[in-house]
């Protein structure tokens, strides 16, 4: 599904979220089994691959990526919060800890790194909690409404998470112009005062999957749309000289 958006690409970053690595029982070789071979189909085309953590793969890679000598930061976006992901299901039983961790990164918040850092804390200080086994559209509905308070975290940082994106670049983007990022699963662009945030969206049900692409100082926002089976680049939705 994924092949054709390798064609003409020599360097390709993943900005987290890429497997399931904390998932609990037996999903988690299956996850393990389709992350192994997205490196394997990369690599036989010859790609560089940079991988960085997320909030769901907090153990392995960088927090942070620099592109364009500076001019671009790329991050899970899991470090744009203080607490990270608010509207995470375990947030209530480990809230105590999440602010013990929150207060220790407070004097280096203005460095897009121990941001990262502090994102990668919190993501492995929240234990996954196992959910019941439910038949469809139930076992969606748990996971993506339970307990309700998760809800309306979720509908808090989707409403803010434009402006929350480019006060991060501004404060912590160490001289940024371009913060790109997923984690939020909502893609969109929001620009001000010559800053430009994009979030890239997701691979899954009720979202919309984004690539960003550099080449010759151009950056260019798409749109990508499932044709055939595959994945494809689609609708240009924005596009900037750097």
């Amino acid at each position: 599904m994924l092949e054709p958006l390798l064609e003409e690409v020599d360097h390709l970053i993943l900005a987290g979220d890429v497997w399931q690595q904390r998932r609990l029982g037996l999903g988690r070789g299956k996850a393990l089994k389709k992350y192994e071979a997205l490196k394997n189909l990369v690599s036989e085309r010859g790609v560089r691959l940079e991988i960085l953590r997320g909030n769901h793969d907090p153990e392995g890679g960088a927090g942070v990526t620099w592109l364009e000598d500076g001019a671009v930061l790329v991050t899970h976006g899991d470090a744009i919060y203080d607490e990270a992901t608010p509207w995470s299901r375990e947030m209530g039983h480990y809230h105590e800890q999440v602010v013990a961790v929150v207060k220790k990164y407070e004097r280096q918040c203005h460095l897009a790194v121990a941001c990262a850092e502090r994102a990668r804390e919190i993501a492995l200080t929240l234990k996954p909690i196992l959910l019941p086994s439910l038949p469809p559209p139930f076992n969606f509905l748990a996971t993506a409404l339970w307990p309700p308070r998760r809800t309306f975290e979720m509908l808090r940082v989707w409403r803010g998470m434009g402006k929350q994106g480019l006060r991060f670049l501004e404060h912590s983007g160490e001289g940024a112009q371009v913060l790109v990022c997923g984690h939020f699963h909502r893609a969109g662009i929001w620009e001000a005062g010559g800053r430009v945030f994009i979030n890239t969206g997701a691979f899954m049900k009720g979202s919309h999957p984004w690539a960003v692409d550099l080449n010759a100082g151009e950056m260019t926002a798409r749109e990508l749309t499932l044709w055939g089976g595959v994945y494809r680049l689609g609708e240009v939705k924005g596009r900037w000289l750097l």
